[in-house]
């Protein structure tokens, strides 16, 4: 019962953090530099009317308040209902759901972003290209204490794997979640691959911009990959040791963790705006 009363605070904060004040959160900072940076002197920045910003910031918000109402629904229902499990069928397969609801508005957001960036790349006149003769290395991005923590974290659960599979508990998948976590492990590898040898989607963006946004999106993407190494690894124990009920409150706390990571990439700001005038 203990657990059950946890998991109904995690939730709440989860749905309140991720669909109320992250989005707060942006939109405010998104005005903000609209409103200190008005067209008038930076017209590069706006391949679109402003007045067309504010209405994706606008339908940014009313999407995360409706998954807020959702939210706010599904835990009153199993709070004061009959129910005891989200939608009616399972806690964990809810959470994971509502999770990737509360990510639809962001990804939304994203997606006007890139449309955003590619409009200005195709007003951009000037022929002359440029661009940083410093190498792009993983060490400038990923100091080798993230590393040794990223190594140990996934030999930690490499090695949790291997003592179960020689006292299995119920429901237990066996070495498939060695293969799973490689897995995991390999895609935040391509991602932050990416990060570092992709081109900038923002044509006007100044070098020192760029690689100010490369090192933060970097530390980001490490601090997931650490933290969903832990995260799994947590889990494990708690079904081993038959503490299932508090693996909802681990999970729901995880995604909003994340989610608050990840926040950081949408209120980025560049230093030099003088690309724009």
């Amino acid at each position: 019962m203990q657990a059950q009363t946890y998991f109904y605070g995690a939730f709440l904060l989860q749905v309140v953090t991720i669909s109320a004040l992250i989005p707060w959160w942006v939109k405010s900072r998104l005005q903000a530099m609209m409103l200190a940076h008005p067209p008038a002197d930076y017209p590069k920045l706006y391949p679109e009317s402003p007045a067309r910003m504010q209405t994706v910031l606008n339908r940014f918000m009313q999407f995360n308040s409706g998954i807020l109402l959702v939210g706010l629904a599904m835990l009153a229902h199993v709070y004061w209902g009959l129910e005891t499990e989200l939608f009616g069928w399972d806690n964990q397969g809810g959470l994971t759901v509502y999770f990737l609801w509360q990510y639809l508005p962001f990804a939304y957001l994203g997606a006007q972003g890139v449309k955003h960036h590619q409009m200005m790349r195709l007003l951009n006149t000037k022929q002359q290209r440029s661009a940083s003769l410093l190498p792009r290395r993983l060490r400038d991005h990923v100091t080798p204490l993230w590393q040794a923590l990223i190594a140990a974290t996934l030999l930690a659960y490499i090695g949790t794997v291997v003592y179960m599979a020689q006292n299995p508990f119920t429901g237990f998948a066996g070495y498939w979640n060695i293969l799973f976590v490689l897995g995991l492990n390999a895609f935040f590898a391509v991602l932050l691959h990416f990060q570092i040898k992709g081109r900038k989607t923002d044509p006007h963006q100044s070098h020192h911009d760029r690689l100010q946004q490369q090192r933060l999106i970097g530390r980001l993407l490490v601090t997931g990959w650490v933290l969903a190494n832990v995260f799994l690894n947590t889990n494990m124990w708690l079904a081993y040791w038959d503490m299932r009920d508090w693996n909802l409150v681990v999970q729901s706390g995880y995604f909003t963790l994340i989610a608050l990571i990840m926040s950081q990439t949408n209120v980025h700001q560049p230093e030099d705006y003088s690309v724009y005038q």
